[in-house]
């Protein structure tokens, strides 16, 4: 995988070093966050992603696929000239870290808008600055239901929501022959989303909610959480709410201790990086996706993306990736469409502008009334 920006490791000395590094823009600054397209050919983006930590394979897959969108788009003359700078700070998936990170990156003035956030527990941390700073926060990888209310208007989701992952898992365990689902879920905002998710969902499928567990996040110590539920569970499944190293912990203990029920599991768990951490293990599991197989050369976006990951030195394909790729389109998309000079205003304004885009067998809509892009979700059964 492309090497990304080396994490910088305490805020406060990456704060210092960052706005020394702004030294030079004193004229920039005193003009306000115009971006550097008509002098030195440069679009500036922020993010705050695990690149760290047990979750780290989510940022570092998902920002792989969107350097790869970017550098592509660059070779192919890039936009209104000028090619995309992403600046990724490292997190570890912890808000606290995202919060100093998403500061030190509004001080910049040449960041015209934030972008693949990972998480919901980081994302909801850095909305008041979002609001208070009126900069687009683009395609953050987690389908949380808050990202989608009506006041969210900064706020340019790409994928699927959490309660649409819900509602075709609830769907599946249904077929499946589940009656009562327990609830493994990390102690946070997305795992009380992913909760909610499937609490909406059950009623709706007719479905029961049997026993719920907590763990904690970024813990792969799972003798609690899941001994609760092995000891006190009424369900014939368990559907988890975690990143995939604690999903992997769970299944593998469950299945030592015994329990021969089914898994279900959303998106950001991480499909590859769950499969390769439960090889066989991944028998019995059903996780959602809300974007296609990243190995389907047959449909355009997945042949555009692997074309522009293989020239990017990365041959090695997968779901994260493949969702930062399509996400850095539309970023991409919305630059074409914000009027000049560019500003954090005009980028927000582009990006609602877009209406119907279909990047190639992958159709989404953004609008004024229309902050979720896409409504694609399939699933994808371990055998």
């Amino acid at each position: 995988m492309p090497q990304l920006p080396t994490p910088l490791s305490h805020p406060d000395a990456s704060r210092r070093r960052w706005l020394a590094d702004l030294a030079a823009l004193s004229a920039c600054v005193a003009t306000g966050p115009v971006a550097a397209v008509a002098a030195g050919g440069e679009i500036h983006l922020g993010a705050s992603a695990a690149l760290s930590g047990p979750a780290a394979s989510l940022g570092r897959c998902f920002h792989a696929g969107a350097q790869a969108a970017f550098a592509h788009i660059k070779h192919q003359g890039g936009i209104h000239g000028a090619s995309v700078v992403l600046h990724v700070q490292d997190d570890a998936y912890e808000p606290e870290r995202a919060e100093a990170n998403t500061r030190m990156l509004l001080d910049d003035p040449r960041v015209l808008a934030l972008f693949g956030y990972v998480g919901t527990p980081t994302s909801m941390a850095v909305q008041p600055l979002v609001k208070r700073a009126g900069i687009a926060f683009v395609g953050p990888y987690t389908g949380a239901d808050f990202l989608r209310e009506p006041q969210q208007t900064l706020v340019f989701n790409v994928r699927a929501s959490y309660s649409q992952e819900g509602l075709a898992l609830a769907r599946a365990m249904k077929a499946d022959g589940v009656k009562t689902v327990d609830v493994l879920y990390q102690a946070d905002l997305f795992g009380r989303a992913g909760l909610e998710s499937m609490r909406g969902a059950a009623t709706q499928m007719g479905l029961s909610l049997g026993l719920a567990s907590s763990h904690k996040r970024n813990s792969e110590d799972m003798e609690q959480a899941i001994g609760r539920l092995l000891a006190h569970g009424q369900g014939e499944a368990i559907f988890m709410v975690s990143t995939y190293g604690s999903c992997a912990a769970a299944v593998k203990l469950a299945r030592a201790k015994g329990y021969r029920g089914r898994f279900y599991t959303l998106s950001f768990t991480g499909l590859e990086p769950l499969r390769q951490a439960l090889g066989p293990a991944m028998k019995g599991l059903t996780m959602a996706q809300v974007v296609p197989d990243a190995e389907n050369r047959q449909l355009p976006v997945v042949a555009d993306y692997q074309q522009a990951m293989r020239a990017h030195g990365d041959s090695s394909f997968d779901a994260i990736s493949l969702e930062g790729y399509i996400a850095a389109r539309v970023m991409a998309e919305g630059l074409r469409h914000a009027r000049l000079p560019l500003s954090r205003a005009s980028v927000a304004e582009g990006l609602g502008a877009i209406g119907s885009l279909d990047l190639g067998g992958f159709r989404l809509t953004l609008g004024p009334q229309q902050r979720q892009g896409s409504d694609w979700v399939e699933l994808r059964v371990g055998k």
